[in-house]
């Protein structure tokens, strides 16, 4: 009985019709991620061009009255090779003013946005869907951290005045802020007085 010879599969190659397909698809992306270099400028960091990576800093609509805000977020998309037919990942890489709730609200609206989108380029979309809810979070939440309590009381949605560390966005009662550094002057004052007098205790026994 003859053997019967096994043929060997081919291994598959694109045609120049995929090829140039996926080469266009390819520049269409890197021109996505150019647009939002160009809307973003210093604010927007290029990780990857293909696949897209970014790192976008937002910000709440404030007419660039930074005393006026209380929250940002450096927004991370990182998407593969299938973007846009595959949603990218949307992450926070640093915050201020958001506490974690209000963070996981923020990445996972964002996400799902991304989700929705899918198929249509959606990276510009996607941060100014962040910027429209940081507007929409731009107000301090939580505690004051002296007098531990509502920064804005829950019940008519008021806040006492309140100041803000440009540093960190951390905000405290105007009132605290200013009894607290009145303690310290105090403080110090009483340290200083403290100091002299036993200075000039230890200068008296060493003359007696």
């Amino acid at each position: 009985m003859k053997k019967k010879r096994k043929r060997k599969k081919k291994k598959g190659k694109s045609s120049p019709k995929a090829m140039a397909a996926a080469a266009e698809a390819e520049e269409e992306v890197r021109q996505e991620v150019e647009a939002v270099a160009s809307v973003y400028g210093d604010d927007c960091r290029v990780v990857r061009g293909f696949p897209p990576h970014l790192v976008v800093h937002v910000r709440p609509r404030t007419a660039d009255d930074s005393s006026q805000q209380f929250v940002e977020l450096f927004l991370g998309i990182k998407a593969s090779s299938q973007y846009p037919k595959a949603p990218p990942h949307v992450y926070a890489v640093e915050s201020k003013g958001l506490d974690e709730n209000r963070q996981v609200y923020l990445i996972s609206s964002i996400q799902n946005k991304a989700r929705e989108l899918s198929c249509y380029p959606m990276l510009v979309t996607l941060c100014e869907e962040a910027v429209e809810m940081l507007s929409n979070m731009n107000h301090p939440a939580g505690d004051c951290p002296l007098c531990l309590y509502p920064l804005v009381k829950e019940n008519d949605g008021s806040a006492l005045p309140f100041m803000k560390l440009m540093s960190c966005y951390h905000c405290f009662h105007s009132d605290c802020i200013m009894r607290w550094w009145e303690w310290l002057q105090n403080d110090d004052t009483d340290s200083k007085k403290s100091s002299t007098a036993a200075t000039t205790e230890a200068q008296l026994s060493i003359t007696m």
